[in-house]
């Protein structure tokens, strides 16, 4: 069920998505936080989600997988993110990219490797890992994370404003925007 406050959440994000001719809007939900949103996507809306995991650790993972979704910015799956906002479930994204070599970038990213070697899944999805790695990151490794990303979209540390990344030239370009319709604002909080 949507209601005032989500339509509204809704709305505000629709807002500040700011999607350039070719773009597409993505969302990455994390099943780990909210497993009921990355399959609601396939089950009530019929969008294909395809999982960050492969191999071997996909038929293990995926009832706790990091699902890449298409999402269409006018239909009723943002309000079902909406309803979810505050509660890092994911993070949004725009690209102008192919699904397949977006996915392909997401999966490169999502495996990182340490001095020695091991390799680790990075959690980048997490808004609360997302908001504090983009300002470290040099010149290139923000060429190398954002890859054919146009922006990252994600909760801020209060729910009542969106952090927007985007690169610009050699730098991460990061804006924090407040959520409000009009001139009242607008949180996902209870």
């Amino acid at each position: 069920m949507t209601t005032t406050k989500t339509a509204s959440l809704a709305a505000a994000l629709r807002s500040h998505l700011d999607l350039q001719s070719g773009e597409r809007l993505y969302g990455i939900v994390d099943a780990c936080q909210d497993k009921d949103l990355a399959f609601e996507a396939r089950d009530r809306f019929k969008v294909p989600i395809r999982m960050l995991f492969q191999g071997d650790a996909a038929q293990y993972m995926d009832e706790v997988a990091p699902y890449l979704i298409p999402i269409d910015p006018a239909g009723d799956y943002l309000e079902s993110w909406a309803q979810r906002w505050g509660k890092n479930v994911g993070i949004l994204l725009t690209t102008p990219a192919d699904p397949t070599k977006l996915l392909r970038h997401l999966r490169d990213i999502f495996v990182v490797k340490d001095e020695s070697g091991q390799n680790y899944f990075f959690r980048f999805y997490d808004p609360r890992v997302l908001r504090p790695f983009l300002p470290t990151c040099s010149a290139e490794q923000a060429r190398v994370f954002f890859g054919p990303v146009a922006v990252f979209l994600c909760e801020a540390e209060t729910p009542d404003k969106v952090l927007r990344a985007s690169l610009g030239g050699d730098k991460i370009r990061e804006e924090l925007v407040a959520l409000s319709v009009g001139s009242r604002s607008v949180t996902g909080s209870p």
